[in-house]
């Protein structure tokens, strides 16, 4: 029952129901009920001397994997079908990842710049299992050593591994957001309090409080409900559904909360729960891969209704089978799954040495590898310097996060700013206290170009800075852009129907832009949106030659470049403060 809760919270999280923004903390409660059930079972059976390294993991195969690889397979080949090159090129990496349950490792790794969003990635949710099963390679072990010597302080041993591991959440919980979320050493600590739950269970079962367990699964439903979608996770939000979880484990034998849980539609539904959190993603994903707008709420029910399908399918005739010793053997479940993980890993490593096989589909004649537009970016970090040359007249500062390192290879595709001597800050803004040691170079650039990709800070007004006096007539601040909601359905046109390809830019760019536009004079500011969308709704997603402009939807190919560069570049923002510049050289500033 309480995994029915579970799966169900992060399904409709994920379908974008209302009243579910806490979702995503159902996977808190698997790792809860996780720990409390390996650790019961680990101390339960070195109890009575049957416990065996083999046999657990064994179980932990039988398990896990003939499902996973299931899910994995039919997604490889939808893939193929529905994704572009970059996103099937991701989805190799991932297919490597998943196989050795290190996609936590993974996304950790890749968060930031070139994190392709979430919502499109058909295996991100096996990041958990990536948890799960780096906790199950250690605690048995861990667990048998302490047992062996003092098997009295395996319930301190927890302990000590929950508090560690929950002050390490906290303290990353802000500035590393991304290895709190996805790994193990800042989730351990629910797993802990799973096993903790076992060990008190295990002292007494029969205890039962309806008062308990009805705070347990008010606290779960509570943080559900109540904890909004950008809370830093796991941390101090996340104890409200473990302790709860808790709580129902030990305290739920009778009383309204047990006949809720122990329902037979719960408990049916809970069978096939990792079934139904394998099967969900890759869905919910390739709907979004196939559609161009967002898709509505209804065909997220209607996959849902799809998944619980695919689920009991799953359970009836691939989980069943595999967790029945007398049907199958250990060795014939090694002959079967082993191939299948050699199978997947190498297709994975395949698909990223190719690029994602972009021939799939019609290349245009010039267009880069799939992926490169990261090198691309990247490589304007070699104008990051902390001086400019010294006898140098021409002095470009400029300043953003990539969406700036886009400006510059803007600038070079369309011959801009030849002969200046270009600097490039990611860490320095013009609200940043006169004190920063980067000003220097804002005082002595001739010109200085602020990449917008958000809100300035607090106090900060582009006006104010632009009419300081060692800033005045040098300052154009650039506007932000993207590529749309999707662009995968995108890649499948045929060479001679891109010209006239367009699709709807992100909610967020139209925010960001309405922002922009009430923010910054039009004198000092060259608006990206305007010279690229006609209608402010809507963007192309290739060049004349039908080279696609970008491949994450928010940073631009060199043919992305040279397109937008030779648009924005006509603003007449641009003459006036080069006139400015001049002037400026010419009375010896």
């Amino acid at each position: 029952g309480l995994r029915t809760i579970a799966v169900f919270a992060v399904i409709l999280s994920h379908a974008g129901v209302p009243f579910f923004t806490g979702g995503f903390l159902g996977v808190d409660i698997f790792f809860v009920i996780s720990g409390f059930l390996i650790t019961r079972l680990i101390v339960d059976e070195l109890e009575d001397g049957s416990f065996s390294l083999f046999k657990f993991y064994d179980r932990r195969v039988r398990r896990i994997f003939p499902a996973l690889f299931l899910v994995c397979f039919v997604s490889l080949g939808a893939g193929w079908w529905l994704m572009s090159a970059d996103a099937l090129k991701n989805l190799g990496e991932s297919l490597v990842a998943t196989t050795f349950f290190s996609n936590n490792i993974l996304l950790n790794i890749t968060s930031g710049y070139w994190e392709s969003e979430s919502s499109f990635k058909p295996l991100l949710h096996t990041w958990s299992l990536g948890v799960e099963e780096q906790y199950y390679a250690i605690i048995p072990i861990i667990l048998m050593v302490v047992f062996y010597y003092r098997k009295n302080l395996i319930g301190l041993f927890l302990l000590f591994i929950g508090i560690v591991s929950f002050l390490l959440s906290c303290l990353l919980s802000t500035d590393f957001a991304a290895f709190n979320f996805y790994e193990l050493p800042t989730r351990a600590w629910e797993l802990s309090v799973g096993g903790l739950a076992a060990l008190s269970y295990r002292r007494s079962p029969l205890r039962s409080s309806d008062i308990l367990a009805t705070l347990g699964l008010g606290l779960i439903i509570g943080a559900v409900v109540l904890v909004p979608a950008d809370s830093p996770s796991p941390g101090v939000m996340s104890v409200a559904p473990v302790i709860g979880t808790a709580l129902v484990l030990l305290f739920c034998r009778a009383g309204w909360v047990h006949r809720l849980l122990s329902s037979r539609s719960m408990v049916g539904l809970g069978l096939i729960s990792y079934s139904l959190y394998l099967w969900h993603q890759p869905l919910f994903a390739y709907l979004r891969i196939s559609h161009i707008e967002r898709p509505a709420l209804w065909e997220y029910l209607a996959a849902t209704a799809a998944t619980m399908i695919l689920a009991a399918l799953t359970w009836r005739f691939v989980e069943q089978p595999f967790r029945n010793r007398a049907l199958m053997s250990t060795r014939l479940v090694a002959l079967i799954l082993g191939p299948a993980a050699i199978m997947l890993a190498g297709i994975g490593l395949l698909l990223v040495a190719l690029g994602g096989v972009p021939h799939r589909f019609d290349v245009a004649p010039g267009a880069e590898a799939a992926g490169t537009y990261k090198a691309y970016n990247m490589r304007v970090f070699a104008f990051k310097r902390d001086v400019f040359l010294p006898k140098s007249t021409l002095r470009l500062l400029v300043l953003g996060n990539s969406q700036g390192r886009d400006f510059i290879n803007m600038a070079r595709e369309n011959g801009q700013f030849g002969g200046y001597d270009i600097v490039y800050r990611d860490d320095f803004d013009l609200c940043d206290p006169p004190q920063k040691p980067q000003w220097a170079l804002a005082r002595q650039a001739t010109e200085i170009v602020v990449v917008i990709d958000g809100p300035l800070a607090t106090g900060c007004s582009a006006r104010q800075y632009a009419a300081r006096s060692d800033l005045a007539g040098k300052v154009i601040f650039v506007g932000p852009k993207d590529f749309g909601i999707n662009i995968n359905p995108y890649a499948r046109l045929p060479l001679n129907e891109r010209l006239h390809a367009r699709v709807a830019v992100s909610d967020d760019l139209l925010a960001k832009e309405r922002y922009f536009r009430a923010m910054f004079p039009a004198g000092i500011s060259v608006d990206v949106m305007q010279h690229l969308s006609a209608d402010g709704r809507t963007v192309p997603i290739f060049d004349r030659a039908g080279r696609i402009l970008s491949e994450d939807r928010r940073h631009v190919t060199r043919s992305g470049a040279k397109f937008v560069g030779a648009l924005i570049f006509q603003d007449p923002a641009w003459a006036a403060v080069q006139r400015s510049s001049v002037r400026r050289q010419r009375g010896g500033h």
